[in-house]
C-alpha cells in the first residue's frame, strides 16, 4: 500500500470517528435542551393551574385529559405523604398516548406532583405532546448528518489534494532512484522543497549514490587491472612450461607432473576469464544491443560443438523452430546459448541426445542425464558442479542466470523422464 493511501486512510478514519462522536454529542445535547424546555413548560403550566384552582375549585374535578393538557385525581393522605417525601418537586415521565383522531399513539411527557386543599389530597398531572419536538430533533439530526457527510467528502478531496502536493518531491525522488543506473553516471535532479525531512532525504540519497559510484568505479578498475595482471604471469608460466616440456632430460614421471601443472594453468586462465566475464555482466558493461535472431545464434553455437557432439556420440534434434527476435548484446547472446549447449553436452550420457525447441517467446534445451545430486534451487549458483569433469568450473549456468537477469528473461529448470530441461522465456 502506498504511503499516501495509508496516511489518508488513517486520517479519514480519525475524521469519521470524530464526526460520529460529534453527531452523538450534538444529538444528546439537543435532546437534553428540548427536554429541559418541555420540563420548564410543564412546571410553569402546573403553577398556572394551581393559581387557577385557588380561584376556581371546580377545576379539582378535572379527572380526564382527553382534550386538556392537565388532569387532577384525588388521592389518599398516605399516597400524598409518600410522594411528598419521595418526589417533593414532582417527577417527569415519558409515555405514549392514543389519539383518537390520529388513530395512533403519540409520544407525550408529563409532570406529576401532589397538592393539598382543605384537608383533601390531589395529584395534579400536566402533559404535552412531544411529536413536534421529536420532529424538530430528527430534522436537526438529519441536517447534521448530511452536513457531516458533505464535510467528510470535502475533507477527503482536500486531504488528497494537499497530500499529493505535499509528497510530490518525495515521489519525484523515488522516480529518479528507479531510473538511476550506476553504469550510466547520470546526475540526479531533485525538486526543491521547504520541508526539512525531504531535504535531508535528498542529501542522504545523493551522498549514498556518490559513495556507491565511487565503490563501483573502484571495483570496475580493480577487476580490469586484476584480470590483466593475472593473465600476464599465467601466460609467462604457460610459456615456461612449454619450454620445459621440450627439454630432452625430462623423464616420464616429470613429464606427467608438468602436464598436470599445464592443465591447471589452463584451468586458472579459463577461470580468470570467466570470472571477469561474470563481473562485467553484473556491472552491465555490455550496453550495446542489437536485434538478433535467436535461431541463427543457436545454430552458430551448435556448429562450434559439432566435433564434440560427434566425439560423445550425441544426437542433436530440433523439435520446434520458430522465429524469435531478441534485443540484446550479440556477444552475450552467444555466451548465453554456448553455455547452455556446453552444459547439455558435458553433463549428458554416452549416446544420449539433446533437444532444442524455439518458439516466439520460449527457448528450451533438454538433454539426457542422471538426476542432480544436490538441490535444484542451487543449480544457477556459482561453483555448483554436476560432475567431476575437470573442464567444468561451475560458472557456466551462473553466467546464464546473470545474462537472463540482465535482460529480464525468466529461466527455469525441470527434470522429467531422465531429461534435464532448461527453459528461457523472453
Amino acid at each position: 500500500m502506498k504511503l499516501l493511501n495509508l496516511t489518508s486512510r488513517y486520517f479519514l478514519q480519525l475524521i469519521f470517528a470524530m464526526l460520529l462522536l460529534w453527531c452523538a454529542v450534538f444529538y444528546f445535547s439537543i435532546q437534553s435542551t428540548i427536554y429541559n424546555e418541555i420540563d420548564e413548560y410543564l412546571t410553569f403550566r402546573e403553577q398556572e393551574i394551581i393559581q387557577k384552582i385557588k380561584k376556581d375549585k371546580a377545576l379539582l374535578n378535572t379527572s380526564t385529559a382527553d382534550d386538556r393538557d392537565f388532569y387532577i385525581q384525588e388521592i389518599t393522605q398516605k399516597i400524598y405523604d409518600k410522594e411528598r417525601i419521595k418526589n417533593p418537586k414532582g417527577f417527569f415521565q415519558d409515555f405514549n398516548k392514543y389519539i383518537p383522531y390520529e388513530g395512533e399513539e403519540e409520544p407525550f411527557r408529563r409532570k406529576q406532583s401532589v397538592l393539598k386543599d382543605r384537608e383533601q389530597y390531589y395529584q395534579i398531572t400536566t402533559l404535552t405532546n412531544m411529536m413536534n419536538s421529536e420532529d424538530i430533533l430528527y430534522t436537526i439530526l438529519l441536517d447534521v448528518l448530511v452536513f457531516s457527510l458533505l464535510f467528510f467528502a470535502l475533507v477527503m478531496v482536500l486531504n488528497r489534494f494537499i497530500l499529493n502536493r505535499l509528497w510530490k518531491p518525495f515521489y519525484h525522488t523515488i522516480g529518479n532512484i528507479k531510473r538511476y543506473r550506476l553504469d550510466k553516471e547520470v546526475q540526479l535532479s531533485y525538486n526543491s522543497s521547504s520541508i526539512t525531512e525531504f531535504k535531508e532525504l535528498n542529501e542522504s540519497i545523493e551522498e549514498l549514490i556518490k559513495n556507491n559510484l565511487t565503490a563501483y568505479q573502484n571495483q570496475k578498475h580493480f577487476i580490469e587491472n586484476a584480470s590483466h595482471e593475472m593473465q600476464t604471469p599465467v601466460g609467462i608460466i604457460h610459456s615456461k612450461i612449454e619450454l620445459l616440456i621440450e627439454e630432452p632430460n625430462i623423464n616420464k614421471a616429470q613429464a606427467v607432473l608438468i602436464e598436470e601443472i599445464s592443465e591447471q594453468i589452463h584451468r586458472l586462465s579459463r577461470l580468470n576469464k570467466t570470472l571477469l566475464l561474470l563481473s562485467k555482466i553484473e556491472n552491465n558493461q555490455f550496453p550495446d544491443s542489437s536485434v538478433i535472431q535467436a535461431i541463427t545464434v543457436i545454430k552458430k553455437c551448435c556448429d562450434y560443438f559439432k566435433d564434440l557432439l560427434e566425439f560423445k556420440n550425441l544426437s542433436l534434434q530440433w523439435q520446434q523452430q520458430e522465429e524469435m527476435t531478441l534485443t540484446m548484446n550479440e556477444g552475450l547472446a552467444e555466451v548465453l546459448f554456448s553455455n547452455l549447449l556446453k552444459n547439455a553436452i558435458h553433463h549428458n550420457i554416452e549416446s544420449g541426445h539433446i533437444n532444442i525447441s524455439i518458439t516466439k517467446k520460449e527457448i528450451s534445451i533438454s538433454n539426457t542425464g542422471k538426476p542432480l545430486t544436490f538441490d535444484s534451487s542451487l543449480l544457477f549458483e556459482r561453483f555448483q558442479k554436476k560432475s567431476d569433469d575437470p573442464q567444468s568450473n561451475g560458472l557456466g549456468l551462473a553466467i546464464v542466470k546473470k545474462i537472463c537477469v540482465l535482460y529480464q528473461f525468466d529461466i527455469s529448470y525441470s527434470f522429467f523422464n531422465d531429461q534435464h530441461t532448461i527453459t528461457i522465456i523472453c
